[in-house]
This record gives structure tokens, C-alpha cells and sequence, in this order.
């Protein structure tokens, strides 16, 4: 056996690989029944037991084509009117030979023209040769008079149904590409390399080069058709441009990429779920303008994927791959590009498969059609994948609609990147769809048309955006921020205590849950957040401020926030949320990051969800002395990070360990700073002390920290002027109060507010009594 390298069809355009699968099929079916071929890379590989030079000489002499004929074309040499006098002149050199090879083309040359004459006896002719509501009646006298090799080239290029014909896209409208007939261009270059008056010196050099790439065979010009667009001439494809705007041909490449088409035969069938009205494309899907460059009105017809498999197949096993083949999203067949790209990544195709590439057949310089070019996406299981079901749909409800015009661009934008995700671009790829998701759902948020035709997005499952994304210090506030939660109701259908939902969600964006008369909870727009803004990087820290005040100052409706406080307890601290690491927090409190990549992924998170336990590897601290002013307050704000299953349990405090550098004189080397009451409960803050930070700064709260910190059994080693010099513009330990009250609503775990106390206090728990003091 041989192994050959097809380098003359390198998959790299649509004609290639039709010409690669167009040699398996002639050779399988007719010289080599035990012949495979597989992909390395872009490049075909077939192994049979011809030779290189006995291929090329099996093509020139021995070569049997397959029937490639469409009298329902005008184009196709069947008119008899001498509008198409080359056509016509092919089909009359294989009406009138005698040689065996051809004699299944002959038989339905002579099919056909039974076809037209009685077509014509029924009166069917109209326009350039049949009236436009009878060419499916043409086309079903064909199928009923063609021998059976002649039906797989019918099948390819008209599908028909029960109410009229549909075309594939991959040979344009029936056969025809703009003014090229396919069938005529088949028979036409059909005659130049095989015919009766064919050169074999001249038909082996053309073969050689279609096959192995030969570089030194000159071109023919002529029409070139959709397959190939680098060749097709036009536009700065010669120095003469528009003067000399004819392709460059190969005679066998163009039969031999007509021969491959016929393995994409239509079905029509209820295969995957196809309705009996329409026809099975193989691996066809209607066009997602994402993922390649279009021009101005352009016009696009569809895309075409093509398998891709590295083991060595045979021709039946290609031909039930591609009838049968398998393509899934979501539990259902793909029906565009983009499910297409989302099914590739997430294994929803066939085994054995190991990479699709997409052609997108648009319209260009004119009414050409051409197959771009649009990428190659390798079949893996991408676990990103997994994190775009639950949005994936809801974008589908959205591009539903008659979207406003920046709606309709971040749209497509979101479903850029999702596509992105799809071929593998990685991590940016999926920041990039987190960040666009959150801008795209606050538009809608802004939209009281789109409103009232759409729900908010609400996930069902909460992703792990950590792990996906763990090396960014923005991100791991932002999640910290949109992970906080109260716990869920104990019982099933329980109101929520307070009068309105105080979710960080609803408290930073126009999305409210609500509770109906059923009792049963709802997520819906609102036309502001409970913060009374919007989230923007300029207003991020006051609207964390804000969201910070509502909940340890007031209860009930949040919009009596400027009156009296109600009577009902304010809802304090989020108890329940993804823990971040003191450092970071420290760095956000001090302004060391980057405010609008903190208030992307803010609003992306909060439109997506997130996870509140990450299973990531949180960032190593850095070990240095923490900012004073921090280190006092966060004990009383950050609680314990417990899962929510032992929220009401106690848990030990770790004990805490201090420096002999920073051990006050009167505590003895050895001595326990475990507070008196060793369990996770924090001490509370005073419900007015977010207000008063982010009013005023530290001052006014500095005496009330330190005294609700030795109520608590700690002894602070600061003094209220240690605390007060934060807010002193040239000190360096200056720090913003309002930066500060919204870093507070960060949770960290219990070894970093142990940490936090051990920076401020000793605990006196075991220090030796006085006597008689």
C-alpha cells in the first residue's frame, strides 16, 4: 500500500478538500475498492495500492464520471437555442461517443433530452428556457428518467420538497453560480482532459498538478466558480484587474471537486429532527455573522462546514459520515454557525472527528458567490463551553427581537466572543464574553421596550468564574462583591424577612426578585437599583457605599432611605459570600486597582452569577503590615467564611500568633491572643458607621472602634489619633473613607481577620490575675 500526499488539495479552500474527497470516491468506486484517506492538517493523505504516475495514468485513460447534467438549467447545453454554444457543443461530443467509459454519461445525456422534449410537449417552456413554477416538475421528470449513478448529482444540487424546490448552498441555485452552469463547466473541461479530442501529454501535467500540487503547469483561464476564491480572478488578481478578470483553472481540480460534491447529496428525511418540508444539508447551517469580515451589503447564502479526521476512512464510511453526520448543541441539532463552533468545542459530534473548518458562502464583487474561509475549529471538550448553555439561550430569546442599535451591536459583539471561546482562543476570549454579557444585559436593563419583551437573565446553576479566570485581582473583587447572598428561606416558598429583596443584585442593578400572591419568587426589571445608579467606573465606589449603607442602616423599602429608619432590623452584613484575600482587599481599599476593569467584570458577574466558593487557588499573601484603619474595622464587617451548612455553628478561631517586635510590654512571651469567647463570631459594628465613613472619613468613628473593640475583649495597640490620621491628606497613612466602606463589604476568611486583629490588638484572655487591684 501507498500513502500519497495530495498537496494539490490542501484544504485551505472548499475546492480542495471537495477535491480530495472527489479522488477517494473515483478511485474507491472504480480502481481501488481498499483505498482510505485521512487528514494531516490541511492536507489529504491516501492510501491505495495505485502509485503516484498510475493514478495520474487511471485518471487520463480510465477515468468512468460520473453523470453531472441539470436540464433544468438553461445554461446547461440542453436549450438547443445557441445562447450557450459551448455547452452545447460538450454535451454533443458525449451524446455522439462511443467510447465504454462514457456510457453512463450518454445514457443520461439521452435521458435528459427525453426530459426536455417532453417537457415541452407540455407546454412547460417560459423565460430563458422553463416558466418559473414548472422547474420543479423538470427536475422530478429527471429524477424519474436518470439512471441511478445520474441521481446523486440531482440530490446535490436541488432539494425537493412538498411545496417547491430548495437549493444547497454549496452548488448555488440548482447547479447554477451566477451565470456558470455547473454541469456545463463539468462536461466542458470533462471533454479537454478525457474527451475525444483530449491531449493525454496535456491531461497527465494538469492531473499531476491538481493531485501533488505540480507548480510548473500553466493555469487554464476560465471561470472558476465559488469553490476556489483565490483563484477566481477580479479585483487585483492580475496587473490588468478588471481589464482581465477571468480565473485560474484546472481542468481535473474542477471535476474533481464536483465528484466530492456529490458525497453532500440532500436527504429529504426527518434526520435530526428535520421537518419533512425541508431538505437535510449534510453539516449545513444557516448563517451566524460572526467569526469572519463582511462588507457593506453583503449578501450571504449559508455556511458549510466540512469534517475533518486524522484515522484513515474508507469511501463508505465517509459517505455515512457525512449522511448521517451528527452535530449537537444544547440537546438539539446546531442551527447556525455559532452552535455549530459550540458544538465542535464541546464534543456534540460524531467520534473520530478531530476538527471542522467553516465556509461561509457569501455573495461578492457582484452577485459571485464565494466560499470563505472562516476558520478551523478543532473538536475538543472545552470546559468553557459548559458556562455558556444557560446565557447561550437567552442571547437566542434577544436576537429574536427588533433589537435598538447599540443593543444589536453588543449583541453580536457577545456572540464574537462566544465564538471565540468556541475556536479556542482561550481565557481573554471568555473575559471578553464576561465583560460584554454584563454591558449587553444593562442595556436591555435600560430599555423599557426590550423589558417588556424579554425577563432579566437568571442562571440556573452559578459558574466558578474564579477558576476560570484566576490570575486577575479585579476579578477576584468583582466576584467577591457579586457572590454575596443572605441564605436561602429553610422552607420551601418562604417570603424573604424583609419587605423587599436587599440582594446585592438588586441593590447594584435595575433586577429585583419578587414575590407574587402564589408565593412564588420571580426575577424582573426595574427601572433603577436600590442604589439609585448605575454601576460606571465613576461611580463604583459610591454605589458600593451606598448598596454598604442600605444594608446596615436601614430595613423595608429602601426608597424611605433618606427618612426614618423603619422599625425593622436593617439586614447588616452580607453573611454568605466568596472570600477574598486581605491583601486584595487592602489594595482595592488603597486604590491600587483598576476601577473600570473592577466594574466590568462587576456588571458581568452580576448579570451572570457567581459561584461562592471558588474551588481556585486564592492568591498568596505578600506578608506585609496592613493598613491600620483597615485592620480595626474588618474584624467587625467580614465574619466568618463558613459554608452555608454550618452558618450556625461556631467555629474555633485560629490561633492567633504575634511578632515579639510588635508584642505590647505588659504581654508575657507565650501568652494565648485568642479572644475570650474562641468562636467565629464577629464583633458588631454600629449600624452608623458606613454613613459616617463615607462622609466624614475616620474621625468621627475612630473612639467607637476602639471602645467596641475592648468591649469585645481585645486590647488595641493604636490610639484614636493613629486611626483619625487617615483622613489627613499629607499623612502617609491616608486612605479614603468612602474607598473604605465599600471595601468593607468584602468578606475575608477567619485566619485574615485573625490577621487583621493580631495587626491592631492583644487579647488579655490569659494574662496573670492582680490581686487585690
Amino acid at each position: 500500500m501507498n500513502e500519497l500526499s495530495l498537496r494539490g488539495c490542501t484544504a485551505v479552500s472548499l475546492g480542495g478538500y471537495l477535491q480530495a474527497l472527489g479522488v477517494l470516491r473515483v478511485v474507491a468506486s472504480q480502481a481501488d475498492p481498499s483505498a482510505r484517506l485521512r487528514w494531516i492538517g490541511d492536507v489529504p493523505a491516501l492510501t491505495t495500492v495505485l502509485t503516484s504516475e498510475r493514478i495520474v495514468e487511471w485518471l487520463v485513460r480510465e477515468y468512468a464520471p460520473t453523470p453531472i447534467v441539470s436540464p433544468w438549467n438553461s445554461g446547461s447545453g440542453f436549450a438547443g437555442n445557441g445562447k450557450s454554444a459551448a455547452a452545447e457543443k460538450a454535451v454533443q461530443a458525449f451524446r455522439t461517443t462511443a467510447e465504454p467509459r462514457f456510457a453512463e454519461l450518454r445514457a443520461t445525456i439521452g435521458a435528459a433530452d427525453q426530459v426536455v422534449a417532453q417537457a415541452r410537449e407540455r407546454g412547460f417552456e417560459g423565460g430563458s428556457l422553463w416558466a418559473s413554477d414548472r422547474k420543479a416538475d423538470v427536475v422530478r421528470m429527471c429524477r424519474n428518467a436518470f439512471p441511478d449513478k445520474a441521481l446523486a448529482w440531482v440530490d446535490a444540487a436541488v432539494v425537493l420538497t412538498t411545496g417547491d424546490v430548495q437549493f444547497n448552498p454549496l452548488t448555488g441555485t440548482g447547479g447554477n453560480l451566477g451565470r456558470q452552469d455547473l454541469s456545463a463547466t463539468f462536461l466542458q473541461r470533462l471533454a479537454m482532459v478525457a474527451g475525444p479530442n483530449a491531449a493525454p501529454k496535456s491531461s497527465a501535467a494538469f492531473a499531476e498538478a491538481a493531485l501533488f500540487g505540480r507548480e510548473d503547469v500553466p493555469y487554464l483561464r476560465g471561470t472558476v466558480g465559488q469553490f476556489d476564491p483565490g483563484r477566481a480572478g477580479g479585483v487585483l488578481s492580475t496587473p490588468g484587474e478588471k481589464h482581465d478578470d477571468t480565473g485560474f483553472a484546472n481542468p481535473w481540480s474542477q471535476i474533481l471537486t464536483l465528484e466530492g460534491t456529490l458525497l453532500f447529496a440532500s436527504a429529504v428525511t426527518r434526520r435530526n429532527r428535520a421537518s419533512t418540508s425541508a431538505g437535510a444539508l449534510p453539516f449545513a447551517a444557516r448563517t451566524s455573522a460572526v467569526g469572519y469580515s463582511t462588507a457593506s451589503g453583503e449578501g450571504v447564502k449559508g455556511e458549510q462546514w466540512v469534517p475533518f479526521w486524522e484515522r484513515p476512512a474508507g469511501l463508505r464510511e465517509i459517505e455515512y459520515l457525512i449522511g448521517e453526520g451528527r452535530v449537537q448543541w444544547n440537546g438539539r441539532p446546531a442551527r447556525d454557525g455559532l452552535e455549530f463552533a459550540l458544538a465542535i468545542a464541546s464534543l456534540g459530534t460524531d467520534r473520530g472527528l478531530s476538527a471542522f473548518r467553516r465556509f461561509v458562502i457569501a455573495s461578492r464583487f457582484g452577485k459571485v458567490p464565494l466560499a470563505v474561509q472562516a476558520g478551523r475549529f478543532t473538536v475538543r471538550d472545552d470546559p468553557a463551553i459548559a458556562r455558556l448553555r444557560e446565557p447561550y439561550e437567552w442571547l437566542r430569546r434577544l436576537h429574536r427581537l427588533a433589537l435598538p442599535a447599540g443593543v444589536a451591536s453588543l449583541a453580536r459583539r457577545t456572540d464574537a466572543a462566544i465564538c471565540d471561546i468556541a475556536a479556542g482562543h482561550g481565557a481573554e476570549a471568555l473575559r471578553r464574553f464576561l465583560i460584554l454579557f454584563g454591558q449587553l444585559h444593562n442595556a436591555v436593563a435600560r430599555s423599557g421596550t426590550l423589558r417588556d419583551q424579554i425577563p432579566p437573565y437568571r442562571p440556573r446553576d452559578r459558574v466558578d468564574w474564579l477558576m476560570a479566570l484566576p490570575d486577575d485581582p479585579e476579578l477576584w473583587i468583582a466576584a467577591g462583591i457579586a457572590s454575596l447572598h443572605d441564605p436561602a428561606p429553610e422552607r420551601s416558598g418562604e417570603a424573604p424577612r424583609a419587605a423587599s429583596d436587599r440582594s446585592v443584585r438588586a441593590l447594584l442593578t435595575r433586577v429585583q426578585r419578587r414575590t407574587g400572591p402564589d408565593r412564588r419568587t420571580r426575577t424582573v426589571w426595574t427601572d433603577r437599583s436600590l442604589t439609585r445608579m448605575d454601576l460606571a467606573p465613576s461611580t463604583l465606589i459610591q454605589a458600593l457605599l451606598q448598596a454598604h449603607r442600605i444594608r446596615m442602616t436601614f430595613a423595608g423599602d429602601p426608597d424611605h432611605a433618606d427618612g426614618p429608619a423603619h422599625p425593622v432590623e436593617a439586614d447588616g452584613p452580607f453573611p454568605s459570600g466568596q472570600p477574598i484575600p486581605l491583601d486584595l482587599v487592602e489594595d482595592f481599599a488603597l486604590d491600587r486597582l483598576d476601577n473600570r476593569r473592577i466594574t466590568d467584570y462587576l456588571n458581568g458577574l452580576l448579570a451572570l452569577g457567581c459561584l461562592d466558593r471558588t474551588h481556585a487557588h486564592a492568591p498568596p499573601s505578600r506578608g506585609r503590615p496592613l493598613h491600620p484603619a483597615l485592620a480595626a474595622l474588618v474584624p467587625f464587617f467580614s465574619g466568618d467564611a463558613r459554608s452555608h451548612d454550618r452558618a450556625s455553628r461556631p467555629q474555633p478561631a485560629a490561633p492567633p500568633t504575634r511578632s515579639e517586635g510588635n508584642r505590647p510590654d505588659d504581654a508575657p512571651a507565650g501568652h494565648d491572643l485568642r479572644p475570650n469567647d474562641a468562636t467565629s463570631t464577629a464583633p458588631r459594628a454600629r449600624p452608623e458607621w458606613i454613613s459616617k465613613l463615607g462622609a466624614y472619613g475616620l474621625g468621627p468613628v475612630a473612639s467607637d472602634v476602639l471602645l467596641r473593640l475592648r468591649l469585645n475583649g481585645f486590647l488595641p495597640v493604636l490610639r484614636r489619633t493613629d486611626l483619625a490620621a487617615a483622613d489627613d491628606p499629607t499623612s502617609p497613612m491616608r486612605i479614603d473613607g468612602a474607598r473604605l466602606a465599600a471595601a468593607l463589604l468584602l468578606r475575608v476568611s477567619a485566619a485574615d481577620r485573625a490577621r487583621a486583629v493580631r495587626a491592631v490588638c492583644v487579647v488579655p484572655s490569659q494574662l496573670p490575675s492582680r490581686q487585690g487591684a
